[in-house]
């Protein structure tokens, strides 16, 4: 099952996305775990989380962006220009950061399809005026779906849309939690290649391969005793070699509070709320934020401070994209705060797909082995 996942996760597109629409399912694009999947599922789409893989380069893109904005952008832009999404029915934006308000502007001027092409204002703050305000923009999102593809999106479709979720999260969640083992079962890497596979299968079919993995998993052990327990700490990633060059200098990572990754399983939506559309905008306001939320540093930093404990985490690695300032910003008020509990931290910076493999690998092993000599004079 690992395997047919990584193998899921390298591609674009894979066969039972591109098998669905054969049959006619429409496919509706996402960037951000801020979009919710459930609204997508319930109008009969396959919500499919936008990606960079298998790009080979940024030469187009590069005409509408300068080379300071965001890697990920670019990339993912470029894409579109090459039309190499081309089972997209739409693509819903939402403003995380300048970087991808830009892009949506840029693919609507470029005329490139899909002429759906949808920016979704989410609230900055979780409090209950900004839960009102997301539930009455989710509703604009649902008139305009309903308008522009001529279908009904009901109040039942939506509650079990909710559950379906519910169910993909509580599996991905108790794959998650196996790694607070001493026998870790799964590889950091290996987790992205679920998230990436999950995020761009139909969810009835990522629950049966979410369930037939738990089994699989069950007995497995890929962590050695003598590994250093990584926590990482990202933005945007879905490099599995980065993530493989850290496990194979002699790392395991076991956790994280990365947007493709908890963040995206954290926390269900309510299955009994009486207005499924403000359960699902609770839902998404609520669960461990990203920097973009305004005034929740302190629990996002409780949060980590949790997993330290919960996952046995030896040391940090702060990863993010060249020209974020959200998680800049951020990964500075980590490090002073990381420093007062003594925990070994490792601050990356880099383009997506931008090579520079050596100096990144010399820089992981360092922390590795100042990490392994302090255990052995302890």
């Amino acid at each position: 099952m690992l395997k047919e996942i990584r193998e899921i996760a390298k591609k674009t597109a894979n066969q039972y996305l591109l098998e669905a629409k054969k049959n006619n399912k429409k496919i509706m694009g996402y960037f951000c775990c801020y979009v919710p999947e459930e609204l997508i599922h319930a109008a009969g789409f396959i919500p499919y989380r936008m990606r960079a893989v298998e790009n080979q380069g940024t030469a187009k893109s590069d005409a509408y962006f300068s080379p300071s904005n965001c890697s990920f952008v670019r990339q993912c832009f470029n894409k579109a220009l090459d039309d190499e999404y081309p089972f997209l029915d739409g693509v819903i934006f939402m403003n995380s950061c300048d970087h991808l308000r830009r892009m949506y502007d840029n693919w609507k001027h470029s005329n490139k399809d899909p002429k759906f092409l949808y920016m979704l204002p989410v609230p900055h703050k979780s409090d209950e005026i900004c839960i009102e305000e997301f539930t009455r923009e989710l509703n604009s999102l649902k008139t305009d779906m309903e308008k522009f593809f001529g279908l009904q999106i009901t109040a039942q479709a939506l509650k079990n849309s909710i559950q379906l979720y519910n169910k993909q999260r509580n599996l991905l969640m108790s794959i998650y939690n196996l790694r607070k083992s001493d026998h870790v079962p799964l590889k950091g890497s290996e987790f992205t290649d679920i998230m990436l596979a999950v995020t761009s299968l139909p969810v009835e079919v990522s629950i049966e391969m979410l369930e037939k993995i738990l089994i699989e998993i069950k007995d497995r052990k890929v962590g050695r005793e003598s590994d250093v327990r990584i926590y990482l700490g990202s933005g945007y990633h879905e490099e599995q070699a980065l993530l493989d060059l850290m496990e194979e200098s002699g790392g395991i990572i076991v956790g994280d509070n990365s947007c493709l990754g908890i963040m995206q399983f954290d926390l269900n939506a309510d299955e009994n709320a009486k207005d499924p559309i403000r359960s699902i905008a609770g839902r998404y306001l609520k669960r461990i934020s990203c920097p973009r939320m305004v005034d929740d540093f302190r629990r996002r930093l409780d949060f980590m401070h949790a997993a330290i404990k919960e996952f046995k985490v030896d040391a940090v690695i702060l990863d993010k994209l060249e020209f974020c300032t959200l998680w800049s910003g951020t990964m500075y008020l980590y490090k002073k705060e990381l420093e007062k509990i003594n925990i070994p931290l490792l601050k990356l910076s880099r383009e997506l797909y931008g090579g520079a493999t050596g100096q990144l690998k010399t820089r992981v092993q360092a922390l590795i082995e100042g990490v392994k000599n302090q255990k052995t004079r302890i």
